[in-house]
C-alpha cells in the first residue's frame, strides 16, 4: 500500500498498566497511511509489532521464542495483527524450556498462534465480552479485565502493523477432539484406524496467492491443512469444530480388541449370498449395495468387508455434544442411572451410560470439549451394532388381493387391558410405544380372499423394505429369538366370535454353503423346498395361537443365521400360512379365516435374555 491509496481508521488508546478499574482513552485519528503515526503518538507507534518486542525488556522470552520459530518476520511485516503478549514472569522456565526444545511448527501452533489474531481488538471501558479466534482457530474469551482469564499489564500498545497488550499469564494450549488423535497413548487401534482416513486439503484462505499460471491460480505460500471425512460420517461429528463442545469416549486398546471380539462374529459374510423368493419360488443372486453414501462406500472398499463393518460399529457412537441436555453427565454435570439415556451423534439412544463414567480411566480437556479413556465399551449391543428387526407388513401374500393397514387409536383401548394380557413387557415398547397413538397391524378379511375356501399365506421379508418394494438386508449372522404378534377381531370389534387361529411358520435362509434351506419353525424340523396346504401333516408342525381373542405373542423358538445379510439385497423370509381349509361352513364358523399380524421380531438373542430376567 503506498501514498494515499487507501485511508485506515485507527483508534490510538494511551497505554497505562491497569490497577483497578484506571483506564485511559484517545480519540480516535484518521491515518493517511496505514504505517504513519501523528507526531504525539506514544513512542513506537511507528515501529513494527517485532520492533517493539524485541525491546522490550519484559517480553525477552516471547522475543525468544518468535525468532526460534521465525515468527518474527510475521510480526515485522505489514500484516495487521493484534498481540496478547505474556510477560516474562508469565511464562514459567518449565514451560519455556518445553517451548524451545520443540520444533518450529509446535512453537508456532501452541505458543505464537495462540496468543495473536488478526485484525484490531483494543481494550475499552465499555467493552463487552467477546470470543477471540487466534491465528489457530481457538478460541477464547476477551474482557475489559482480561484475557482466556489472565489480567493485563499494558494494554493497547500502538504499532505500525498492530496492537499488543502485555498478559499476566500465558494461555494454556489445547488441542482439539481430532487433532488430540495424533497424541493418543495406550489406544494405537483407535488411533491407526482413524489416520487410515486422513487426508490433507490446501487452505486457500490461509494460503499467499501467487500468480496465474496457464490459467490456474498458484500460492507462494501453500498451508495444508488435514481432515477426515470418512469419519465425520461415521461419528457424524466434526471433530476439529472449535465452536463445538464434545465428549469423545476413546478406547484403549483392551476395550477395542473386547469390542471387535464381540461385533465381528455378526458380520460373517460368504463370498455369494442367495436368497430364495418365496412368492416367486426361484433362486435370485444378490449383490453388495451400499446403505450410506459415505460410511459404506468406504467399507466396501475395505477387501474384508466384515471387518470394515465392525471397526465402523466401535466408532459410531464414541461422540456426544454438550448441547443435547440428556449429555450432561458425561461432561460432569448430573449423574446417570441406568434407565437414563445419552445421545450420541450418529443419532442412537443409548441406555446403560452411568457405567461410561465407572470404566473411564482418565478425562482429558480438549479446546472443543473433553476425552474420556475408558476400558470397555459398554453400551447394550441391541441398541448399537446388534438391534431387533421388525417387519410389520408381509412383502407378498398368497390368495389375498388385499391387504388393510390399521391404526387403533389407542384411547379405544382404554379399560381393556385383558387384551393385552398376554403381551410380554418387552414387546409393549413397539406395539404400545409412547411417542405413538395408535396400536397398528395389518390384516385381511375373507371379503379379500380368492375364494371363501382359500387359505391366505403372508410371507414377510426379515429386512427394511425401500418405497419401491425392494429390501436392503438388516440380519446379522447371529441368533435371534423370533417372534410373530398376532391380533384377534376383538381389538377392534368387541363383540366379535372368538376363534382361534391355526398357523404354521416356515424360515427361508441361506445356509454357510449358500444352499437354500427351508425350516419349520419353532420344532426346527426340515421342509421340503415345495409349501403344501394339504391336510393331514404332522400335527406336531401345528401352532394353535395361545389364547384366542386376546394378542399373542407366538415364540417360534432361537434361529442362529449362519451368513449376515445385512447391507445385501438378500435377507430371509418368514411365511405364516392356515393350516385349516373352510371348505366347510363348520370350519369358517369354528377357526378365524382373517389374518391380523402386528409383526414379526427378530429379537437378539442377548437382548431376549435382557428382558427374560426382568419378567
Amino acid at each position: 500500500m503506498t501514498g494515499k491509496a487507501r485511508k485506515w481508521l485507527f483508534c490510538v488508546l494511551t497505554s497505562l498498566p491497569l490497577g483497578g478499574l484506571g483506564w485511559a482513552l484517545a480519540s480516535c485519528s484518521d491515518y493517511d497511511d496505514y504505517n504513519s503515526v501523528p507526531a504525539d503518538a506514544r513512542p513506537g507507534a511507528n515501529k513494527t509489532l517485532w520492533e517493539n518486542i524485541s525491546s522490550d525488556q519484559q517480553l525477552t522470552k516471547f522475543a525468544a521464542l518468535a525468532q526460534k520459530c521465525k515468527f518474527s518476520e510475521a510480526l515485522n511485516s505489514s500484516r495487521f495483527y493484534t498481540v496478547w503478549a505474556p510477560v516474562d514472569g508469565a511464562i514459567s522456565d518449565a514451560d519455556y524450556q518445553r517451548l524451545m526444545g520443540s520444533d518450529s511448527a509446535t512453537i508456532v501452533k501452541q505458543f505464537m498462534q495462540h496468543h495473536i489474531t488478526e485484525y484490531n481488538y483494543p481494550v475499552s471501558a465499555a467493552q463487552d465480552s467477546a470470543t477471540i479466534i487466534t491465528l489457530n482457530a481457538k478460541h477464547h474469551p476477551f474482557t475489559q479485565t482480561g484475557f482466556d482469564g489472565f489480567s493485563y499489564g499494558e494494554v493497547n500498545i500502538p504499532s505500525a502493523n498492530g496492537v499488543m497488550h502485555k498478559l499476566n499469564g500465558m494461555s494454556e494450549f489445547y488441542y482439539n477432539l481430532y487433532e488430540n488423535i495424533d497424541n493418543l497413548k495406550g489406544c494405537d487401534s483407535i488411533k491407526n484406524y482413524i489416520q487410515k482416513y486422513d487426508e490433507y486439503y490446501l487452505d486457500v484462505n490461509a494460503s499467499v496467492v501467487g500468480p496465474l499460471v496457464n490459467g490456474r491460480q498458484t500460492y507462494l505460500d501453500s498451508v495444508l491443512k488435514k481432515r477426515n471425512n470418512v469419519i465425520r460420517s461415521i461419528m457424524c461429528a466434526d471433530l476439529e469444530d472449535e465452536d463445538s463442545t464434545f465428549c469423545m469416549l476413546v478406547p484403549n486398546d483392551k476395550a477395542w480388541n473386547d469390542a471387535y471380539a464381540a461385533i465381528n462374529p455378526c458380520y460373517k459374510y460368504i463370498a455369494k449370498m442367495d436368497y430364495m423368493d418365496i412368492s416367486k419360488k426361484t433362486t435370485v443372486a444378490s449383490s453388495l449395495k451400499a446403505t450410506d453414501s459415505k460410511a459404506d462406500k468406504a467399507a466396501e472398499a475395505t477387501p474384508d468387508l466384515q471387518d470394515s463393518l465392525t471397526l465402523r460399529n466401535i466408532v459410531s457412537n464414541l461422540v456426544f455434544s454438550y448441547s443435547d441436555p440428556h449429555n450432561l453427565p458425561l461432561f460432569g454435570k448430573g449423574t446417570l442411572t441406568a434407565t437414563d439415556t445419552v445421545v450420541s451423534k450418529s443419532g442412537s439412544y443409548l441406555q446403560n451410560a452411568q457405567t461410561v463414567l465407572q470404566h473411564t480411566t482418565a478425562v482429558s480437556e480438549m479446546s472443543n470439549g473433553m476425552t474420556r479413556t475408558i476400558d470397555s465399551i459398554t453400551f447394550r449391543p441391541w441398541q448399537t451394532y446388534n438391534p431387533t428387526i421388525i417387519a410389520t407388513r408381509p412383502l407378498s401374500t398368497l390368495k389375498v388381493t388385499k391387504l388393510t393397514n390399521h391404526n387403533v387409536p389407542l384411547d379405544n383401548l382404554v379399560g381393556r387391558d385383558s387384551l393385552f394380557s398376554k403381551v410380554p413387557r418387552m414387546f409393549r415398547q413397539w406395539l404400545l410405544p409412547k411417542t405413538s397413538r395408535f396400536f397398528s397391524y395389518v390384516a385381511v378379511d375373507s371379503a379379500n380372499i380368492d375364494g371363501t375356501t382359500g387359505k391366505p399365506e403372508f410371507t414377510f421379508a426379515l429386512g427394511n423394505i425401500r418405497g419401491d418394494g425392494s429390501v436392503t438386508g438388516t440380519v446379522r449372522s447371529t441368533t435371534y429369538h423370533i417372534y410373530v404378534v398376532t391380533v384377534p377381531a376383538q381389538v377392534e370389534e368387541p363383540l366379535a366370535d372368538v376363534k382361534p387361529y391355526y398357523l404354521r411358520f416356515y424360515l427361508s435362509w441361506t445356509d454357510a454353503a449358500n444352499k437354500q434351506q427351508l425350516t419349520v419353525l419353532p420344532e426346527g424340523s426340515k421342509a421340503s423346498m415345495e409349501i403344501t396346504t394339504d391336510e393331514g401333516e404332522s400335527a406336531a408342525n401345528l401352532i394353535c395361537v395361545g389364547d384366542p381373542g386376546r394378542v399373542n405373542v407366538i415364540d417360534l423358538g432361537e434361529f442362529t443365521f449362519p451368513a449376515c445379510y445385512y447391507g445385501l439385497d438378500a435377507y430371509p423370509s418368514l411365511i405364516m400360512m392356515h393350516t385349516k381349509t373352510y371348505t366347510s361352513s363348520a370350519n369358517r364358523k369354528k377357526y378365524d379365516q382373517q389374518m391380523r399380524v402386528a409383526g414379526v421380531y427378530l429379537v437378539p438373542k442377548e437382548y431376549n435374555d435382557y428382558w427374560s430376567n426382568l419378567e
